[in-house]
Order: structure tokens, then sequence, then C-alpha cells
């Protein structure tokens, strides 16, 4: 029982980390030559898993900035709204199972301790 609590809690971390790996990105979706963030999760070994955040260098798109005369080119983000909403929507999710998880051991460990009673 503690076992699930505790992978509950790795959970609850790394999805949370995710959570704010994508708000970063969508806080920096209009910042020109922004790179978006990805977590990753690695399972370890003592049980859990462990939030690994990695840059994602591909390119965005490029647009042609004309400014008195000059013009030149220049990379936007490489952030996608769809895909982060996506992102944003699952993390969520495993968040809220997470801690449902968490509720249901504490409840079956507080009802193991009313029968030693």
């Amino acid at each position: 029982m503690i076992s699930a609590i505790h992978t509950a809690l790795s959970g609850l971390a790394a999805f949370g980390k995710q959570i704010e790996v994508v708000a970063h990105n969508v806080a920096n979706l209009n910042t020109e030559g922004f790179k978006k963030s990805r977590t990753e999760f690695v399972e370890v070994q003592s049980g859990g898993v462990l939030p690994v955040v990695h840059k994602d260098d591909t390119s965005g798109p490029t647009v042609l900035r004309d400014t008195g005369g000059n013009p030149f080119l220049i990379e936007l983000s490489n952030v996608d709204l769809s895909e982060e909403s996506i992102q944003q929507i699952v993390a969520q999710r495993s968040f809220e199972a997470n801690l449902q998880t968490i509720k249901t051991g504490n409840s079956l460990l507080g009802s193991i301790l009313d029968l030693t009673k």
C-alpha cells in the first residue's frame, strides 16, 4: 500500500512538472525564436517516475519582416497551441488520477487502522 502511495506521489510531481512545462511553452508562444520543451517520463528503479525536460530544437516557421525598407527573415516560436492544449489535458487528467490513487490509499490505510482497534 505504501509503495502505491509513493508511486502516485511521484506521478503527481511528474505531471505537475509537465503542466509547468506546457504553461511555459504557451506563455512564450509569440516569442520570436523560442524553442519549446517536452517532458519525458523515466521509470525510477525504486518505483515511480522522474520527469526529464528536453528542449525541442526544431525550427519554427519563418516570416519576412520589413522595417523601414530592410526586409529580413525572422524565425518564430516552434510552439503549436493545439499540441500544447492536448498535452495540458493529458497532464491534468493524469494528475487527477494519481491524486485519486492517493486518496484511495489513504482511505484503505484508515480502514486497516480502524480494524486494529
